[in-house]
């Protein structure tokens, strides 16, 4: 079964062909270019830095939740900022430093304020006239920070919280270690709370228990997880610039380390449930438990011929499952000719958990599946490829403790190759022209300037239908899959009308299941897709995807810096 997310690769293979067959130079340098010797992550940085940055800079744009990136010219309006200097120690030399680059700034700020981070925000809350930026004493704003994060605020008034990216200086001054924050994300904001990039706070848009929280002195760290991990995080934006430099060792000086009590306090304020304890990564898992009750679950695999790749899956899922809940697989044939099938068939039809259904009709990925969910009666669908196999035995109720929350829909894991290399851990719409998979090639713990794929739970527009989790009145409130999509494109379509309706989509690689892409049906992507999926992906794909960076190449998967 090939992905459904295979578009992209497609449409750059059959461009360069054609220009190819055609006698194109333009092709046949691409190729060339393509098959030099990569940049290393030095060289790129430099050339980000010579020539790149300065165009990303040069205008205001803000991410939020779930929406297209707002932007505007470099005439906006600033809003109004304060800075707030946060002190630990005496350090004369750091606060120099920080005032210096306060003082360089394009836009003054309103009045500058020092002390601990409580006292600061105090002080900002009782003059009520600006937003607050957060700078360490030490750390050293970028000549366009204030505003940049005051232009941000004009395009995006009712937000309580920014955030915006950071590098470190090395002792030289030298800029280095780009970090890149994904963009406003919920669920990632538990994992990770604002332990980097800048932070700038709106007093007077503060709800009562964050202004409470102030006047006892409660961390900045929680507050701001509080802020942005909200049931629906409209108060939070995302500025993708660098707009902080750092001074070496990072970490934050006004703030103990994120606690798991933390990010369940903060997950807990919304009215949702949930656990945290800290994951092998050593970032903050949370849990969301499960029913008494567990809810039914329907398994559905589509097939057509392959019969040792069918089966592989699915005693995967009967045999290395650990759900004591109900549970169904349904297998769906869609005109095997193999005479291995039926044999098959029969061996795992022996398992009262499995159903076989032949349905005979042209394939349709969307029509198909469409067909089978409404053949289930389950509480939550699992849609999964055959050529995929379990790999974490509780796989299920690591994506069900999400699925059944009200606020998410889409529920996606981490998929690797046979090597363990990353296939899929979240999709980035605009990535090779439609959408594709950030780290795809990656070891699962490799850093990148947008973290590592592992790096905890994150919210993505769109994740692959290779294995999808949903919950069935979410299905059925969006109408399932668009069967206008034959082949590829239908998932992130599915997923962008989820989270028109409201729920996030989540991919969560602490589950990981083993992909060997496209080995079923190969990469044969149906001509109209790609213009169905140009009139579903709209916006997103040409102006930019929130929860992916304009910093990032969208010629290669690998997440690296553009060149």
């Amino acid at each position: 079964m090939p992905s459904p997310l295979a578009v992209s690769t497609v449409v750059l293979v059959l461009v360069l062909l054609a220009l190819v067959a055609a006698g194109g130079v333009v092709a046949r340098a691409v190729l060339r270019r393509r098959s030099a010797r990569r940049p290393t992550p030095e060289q790129r940085w430099r050339h980000f830095l010579a020539a790149v940055e300065p165009t990303l800079a040069a205008s205001p744009r803000v991410h939020l939740v779930g929406a297209v990136p707002l932007e505007g010219d470099p005439t906006t309006a600033a809003r109004p900022l304060a800075v707030g200097i946060v002190v630990a120690g005496d350090d004369e030399a750091a606060i120099a430093r920080t005032a210096a680059s306060v003082g360089a700034q394009t836009v003054a700020p309103t009045t500058v304020l020092a002390g601990t981070a409580a006292d600061v925000m105090r002080e900002a809350q009782e003059a009520g006239d600006a937003p607050v930026v957060l700078v360490d004493a030490g750390d050293e704003l970028a000549p366009l920070a204030l505003e940049r994060l005051g232009q941000a605020w004009t395009l995006a008034p009712e937000v309580a919280l920014l955030t915006a990216d950071e590098d470190v200086l090395d002792d030289a001054g030298g800029r280095q270690h780009p970090r890149l924050r994904q963009g406003p994300s919920p669920d990632g904001q538990l994992a990770r709370a604002a332990a980097d990039g800048l932070v700038a706070l709106d007093p007077a848009r503060l709800p009562g228990a964050a202004s409470a929280a102030i006047r006892q002195g409660t961390g900045t760290r929680r507050l701001v997880a509080t802020l942005a991990a909200g049931p629906d995080a409209g108060g939070h934006g995302h500025v993708p610039l660098l707009l902080l430099h750092r001074r070496a060792p990072v970490g934050r000086a006004w703030d103990a380390p994120w606690r798991p009590q933390d990010a369940e306090a903060a997950a807990t304020a919304f009215g949702e449930a949930a656990s945290a304890e800290v994951a092998p990564s050593g970032l903050v898992r949370v849990r969301y438990p499960l029913p008494a009750a567990l809810p039914s679950v329907e398994v559905v695999v589509l097939f057509r011929d392959k019969p040792e790749l069918t089966e592989r899956c699915a005693r995967s899922v009967l045999d290395e499952s650990t759900y004591a809940g109900p549970l169904r697989l349904q297998l769906v044939d869609n005109g095997s000719e193999d005479p291995g099938v039926l044999p098959m068939l029969e061996r795992l039809s022996a398992d009262p958990r499995v159903v076989a259904v032949r349905d005979d009709q042209p394939f349709n990925y969307a029509a198909l599946n469409n067909a089978a969910v409404r053949r289930s009666d389950a509480d939550v669908v699992l849609l999964l490829n055959n050529d995929t196999a379990v790999r974490s035995p509780d796989w299920i109720e690591g994506m069900l403790e999400h699925a059944l929350r009200p606020s998410v829909g889409a529920v996606g894991v981490l998929l690797t190759y046979p090597d363990g290399t990353v296939q899929h851990a979240g999709a980035a719409l605009g990535l090779h022209g439609f959408a594709g998979h950030p780290w795809q090639g990656r070891r699962p713990d490799e850093d990148t300037p947008l973290g590592a794929p592992g790096d905890g739970v994150r919210n993505w527009l769109a994740v692959t239908a290779a294995c999808l989790m949903v919950r069935r009145d979410a299905w059925d409130a969006v109408g399932g899959f668009d069967e206008g999509f034959v082949v590829a494109g239908n998932d992130v379509d599915l997923c962008l009308r989820l989270t028109a309706s409201g729920r996030r989509s989540v991919c969560v690689p602490h589950v990981a299941l083993l992909h060997d892409e496209s080995k079923s049906r190969g990469t044969y992507v149906d001509p109209g897709d790609y213009e169905a999926s140009i009139r579903s992906y709209g916006a997103f794909r040409t102006v930019g995807d929130p929860y992916f960076h304009p910093a990032l190449a969208l010629d290669d998967s690998s997440v690296v810096l553009r060149g």
